[in-house]
This record gives C-alpha cells, sequence and structure tokens, in this order.
C-alpha cells in the first residue's frame, strides 16, 4: 500500500475513535541555520538541533560534524534519525542564494529549515497524523516549502522559483525527503510508551505565586496577578477565580520558556483595592490541579514586605541592652545564622 494511502487510512480510523474523545499533540522537529561569511565575521556558519516536546534532545556538533544526543536519557531517543544532508550542502545553498564568489560574500545572509512531524495522541494511545513538514527560509522571510501531499516543492517568494524548479527535478532529493517524513511518522507513532519514561526524568508541577500592584491611573483599583513557574510540560491552563467564579483576564502573557527548559505563565485581573478575600488561583496540568489562594496577608505590597524585612533584620541585629548593633565584617552567613549568633 503506498505510503501517503496508508497515512491517510490510519488518519480516518484515529479520527473516528478520537471523536468525542480529548487528545494531546506531540511533535519532533530539526531546525537548521547557514551563515555566510561575511569579512570580520568570526562566529560559527551552521547549527543544527533536534527538538521533541519542546525539548532539546540533538544537536549538530562542527568540530566532529556529526550528530551529538544530548537528553537526559539518550535511550529514549535510540530510534530517532536526524536528517542526513550534509553540512556542507546548507553552506553551499546559501552562498549562492546570496551571490557568493569562491566563498566571498557581501554582507550576513541566513539560511533556516525545519522538518518533522506533529502527531495527535488518542486516549487509547493511538496517533493520528497532523502535519509533516518540511521549510526553509531566507533572510527572516518564508522561502519554499514542500508539500507532503502531492510531493512537490511550493514557493513562498517571487525568489524562490528557481530553487523550486531545481528542486522539484531531484526525483532522488524527494524520495530521500519521503523516507525522512515516513522515519518521522514512524518513531513518534511509537512515542506513545517512550513519553511515559521521558515525563519521569523532567516532568516538573507548577510553583504558584499570587501578587497585587496599585493599577496604573486608578488608585481605587489593583492588577492581581498569579504567576505560575517552573513546570513542565508546557501545555497548561491558568484562571484567576472569586469565589469559583472565573473572572476575565486583564492581561496574559502565554506560556514563556525559562532558562532551565521549564516553562512559566502569568495571568492577571483588575480587582476592588479593598476586595482581599475570596481570591483563587487555579491552574490545570497534566490532568492535576492546583491552587493558591489570595490570603489576609497577600495583598501586602512588594514595598511594605521590602520595609518589613529590613526592620525585621535591623531588630534581630540590634543589641537592646547597651543601644549598639553587631557589625559582622567579611561574613556572607544565612539569617538563622545570624540570629544565634546575636543571641550568644
Amino acid at each position: 500500500m503506498h505510503y501517503l494511502t496508508l497515512v491517510f487510512t490510519l488518519t480516518v480510523t484515529s479520527f473516528l475513535f478520537c471523536y468525542n474523545f480529548s487528545s494531546a499533540r506531540h511533535h519532533l522537529l530539526y531546525f537548521y541555520t547557514a551563515l555566510t561569511k561575511p569579512d570580520g565575521f568570526s562566529g560559527p556558519v551552521f547549527s543544527a538541533v533536534g527538538v521533541c516536546e519542546d525539548r532539546r534532545i540533538s544537536r549538530y556538533s562542527n568540530e566532529e560534524q556529526t550528530w551529538k544526543r544530548d537528553c537526559l536519557d539518550a535511550e529514549i531517543w535510540r530510534n530517532t534519525k536526524e536528517p542526513r544532508d550534509p553540512r556542507d550542502w546548507f553552506l553551499h545553498q546559501v552562498n549562492a542564494l546570496a551571490n557568493c564568489t569562491n566563498s566571498i560574500c557581501d554582507g550576513l545572509h541566513t539560511l533556516q529549515r525545519r522538518v518533522g512531524c506533529e502527531v495527535e495522541k488518542c486516549p487509547d494511545g493511538s496517533v493520528i497524523h497532523v502535519n509533516a513538514f518540511d521549510e526553509y527560509g531566507y533572510d527572516g522571510e518564508q522561502f519554499i516549502a514542500f508539500n507532503s501531499a502531492t510531493m512537490q516543492w511550493i514557493e513562498k517568494t517571487p525568489k524562490a522559483k528557481e530553487t523550486r524548479m531545481k528542486w522539484n527535478n531531484q526525483r532522488v532529493r524527494r524520495q530521500v525527503l519521503q523516507m525522512v517524513l515516513k522515519n518521522c511518522m514512524n518513531w513518534i507513532s511509537t512515542f506513545n510508551d517512550s513519553y511515559d519514561l521521558f515525563l519521569l526524568h523532567i516532568a516538573a508541577s507548577p510553583v504558584l505565586h499570587m501578587f497585587a500592584s496599585v493599577a496604573p491611573r486608578d488608585q481605587s483599583k489593583q492588577i492581581l496577578t498569579c504567576l505560575a513557574t517552573g513546570f513542565y510540560p508546557k501545555l497548561i491552563e491558568m484562571n484567576i477565580t472569586l469565589n469559583n467564579i472565573t473572572l476575565q483576564p486583564f492581561s496574559s502573557s502565554e506560556v514563556r520558556p525559562n532558562d532551565d527548559q521549564t516553562f512559566q505563565i502569568r495571568t492577571s485581573v483588575k480587582i476592588h483595592r479593598d476586595e482581599k478575600r475570596g481570591y483563587e488561583c487555579r491552574v490545570l496540568q497534566s490532568n492535576r490541579t492546583y491552587t493558591t489562594s489570595w490570603g489576609k496577608y497577600d495583598h501586602i505590597t512588594s514595598q511594605k514586605l521590602i520595609l518589613f524585612a529590613v526592620l525585621l533584620i535591623m531588630l534581630l541585629i540590634y543589641k537592646g541592652i547597651n543601644g549598639e548593633f553587631i557589625l559582622i565584617k567579611g561574613i556572607k552567613c544565612h539569617i538563622s545564622r545570624c540570629v544565634a549568633l546575636d543571641l550568644m
């Protein structure tokens, strides 16, 4: 059976089963970047990374000129295969597009590629094919993309017309690309088993914080904000409620990455300045609900907290009998140890 026919059959079957049931999406992507090298440029001219579920699983080593696995458990990804287009092929393409001669280029130009697949997971663990793609960008603009249904390249800009004609005549290259997308689908279809093992290593629950600030241009209002941070995976739902009634957000940051490969999100609502009870932040992640309340001390502003902390520290180190301060020079210590020292 032809590959595309097989994919279509699996898609229809899975769709019928998943109808009226919740599903989850997963992806396996590879990103490539190739640069021209104008005079005075000393940085790397090529980079490539593999990403699954928004986490890097592999990278291309320019020193060793090979792919390196760098995930927490490389065993999970042992059956994935990075696209094998050579580094020199990308450099040749970007130099040709930039009209470089003898590797001498006028200015810095970039060629980027995104190739991979996205799938949707049904409750029973089966998956349906959502999308498979291979697309290129040149100097920050869409350039050319592969249509996996027709097995033809489509130009995204008139500048790509010559490239489209050339690549569509490369039958072997299109067959190789078809195999790449097929391998992506074959691997991602078994990702259900790997995903559970993957989450054992990197799953993290959100840490919730609520705080308020005075609303600009309206002293009678406050901006109440809920922050959830340190969670993974990134799929999450956040609401602020008053007496179990969901409030309309004043603003939302959407999900953003942290520097440790976890994520954060914040949502804010406008409230009356004197209202300090009944507010909750509710977060749904991985079928679990997390809540925190806007308690009776939460309305204290950050300025008051700073002032309170300063006064508390001064009180702890103050020598009440003689009216003297303890000066501890050259010592950095935890506050509990400093307090213990002061009491002796």
